[in-house]
């Protein structure tokens, strides 16, 4: 198995940790992060809302030439830059009624706003890390959280190498072609000069930085891992949701908050079935099968499962369907609601400048 890289102080590495996992001790690597299985969550599950399934509230900025996206896809969900500064009815968002409404969320207790525009926040997290009163401000704690972890990990061996389709000799010098046409050149005439005249190597002169020739195998820096199985650790904290209350006109209503709570656990339950559905394909090497049902378990409040449900047997999309019924009863209505946003002009310009640097870097 393949699992994700991070930059240590040598090169990279995987997270390594020993978990408690039946009793034992175990070696255990990361497969996949909480914020990772949050961000596959909620591209699952942004599907269906576009697609028309699933009408949960969300927001959408249209950025021209470089696409409609919804801020299920931005890194800080609804209170990301590229939404704060885009535009609505002409001027920024973040200046609008509707935003600072969303960013005075103080804690669950206050989650009307969020609800009508944004319930996912109120599941996966979320935080306005840019308004200047960080006590009153919304800032608020994921109530679902999933990651993958190889169980019975050891460290694997990987070769680095690279076998050209014609023998191109080492010995052979190449160097920064002065046409802006080429990437190289073999004539030194024909060469980037240096301060001194001499001309300039291309990525230390050999072809095979170039991308021409053999490279020699050798270790790679990572190798990958072996392991006993992957195991999924998935919580959805019903404390949390308990905690969440939705007023209208500064007034509560238990039977109002009941259905939210209702409402936000079958929309995390389709995120996690929804996940199970497009399957675990990590990454390049990475693909991962269950080897027995994914299951949801109730527990009790003493760490005892009460009961379970293979999710199979579970009809999520129904489920949530049968909760928006119940709490547009309440006042609680998710009917695909959206705040469509249009990117500001520096919002595009930084977008084309930056692609344009892309573009003459790797040229």
């Amino acid at each position: 198995m393949m699992p994700p890289t991070y930059v240590g102080e040598t090169g990279p590495i995987y997270i390594h940790e020993r978990r408690p996992i039946e009793g034992e001790l175990r070696e255990c690597v990361l497969l996949d992060s909480v914020a990772s299985q949050a961000n596959r969550m909620e591209e699952a599950l942004n599907q269906r809302i576009l697609a028309g399934e699933d009408p949960v509230p969300t927001i959408l900025v249209d950025q021209g030439e470089f696409g409609c996206n919804s801020a299920l896809e931005f890194s800080h969900r609804c209170f990301d830059a590229w939404v704060e500064d885009a535009l609505l009815d002409g001027a920024a968002f973040g200046q609008s009624e509707s935003y600072r409404q969303l960013a005075s969320v103080v804690s669950r207790h206050t989650a009307t706003p969020l609800m009508e525009r944004f319930p996912v926040g109120l599941i996966l997290g979320c935080w306005a890390s840019r308004r200047k009163n960080p006590q009153g401000t919304t800032r608020i704690a994921r109530a679902l959280t999933s990651e993958i972890l190889a169980v019975d990990a050891e460290p694997g061996e990987a070769p680095s190498s690279k076998i050209d389709r014609h023998h191109v000799s080492a010995a052979i010098r190449v160097y920064e072609s002065a046409d802006a046409g080429q990437r190289l050149t073999l004539d030194p005439e024909q060469a980037v000069k240096n301060v001194k005249g001499e001309p300039t190597p291309f990525a230390g002169g050999k072809p095979s930085e170039a991308g021409y020739g053999n490279v020699t195998p050798k270790r790679a820096e990572v190798g990958g891992i072996s392991m006993g199985y992957a195991l999924q650790l998935a919580v959805l904290s019903l404390p949390a949701l308990r905690e969440c209350r939705f007023p209208h006109d500064g007034a509560s209503a238990t039977e109002r908050d009941v259905a939210g709570r209702v409402m936000l656990a079958a929309l995390a339950i389709r995120m996690l079935a929804l996940q199970v559905e497009h399957g675990y394909d990590l990454r390049s090497g990475c693909l991962l099968v269950p080897r027995e049902e994914p299951t949801l378990e109730l527990v009790g409040r003493l760490g005892a499962t009460v009961t379970a449900w293979p999710i199979d047997q579970i009809d999520a999309h129904g489920l949530l369907a049968t909760a928006i019924d119940a709490g547009r009863e309440q006042g609680l209505d998710w009917s695909g609601q959206r705040i469509e946003l249009v990117a500001s002009e520096a919002q595009l310009e930084l977008l084309r400048q930056s692609l344009a640097r892309v573009t003459t870097e790797t040229a």
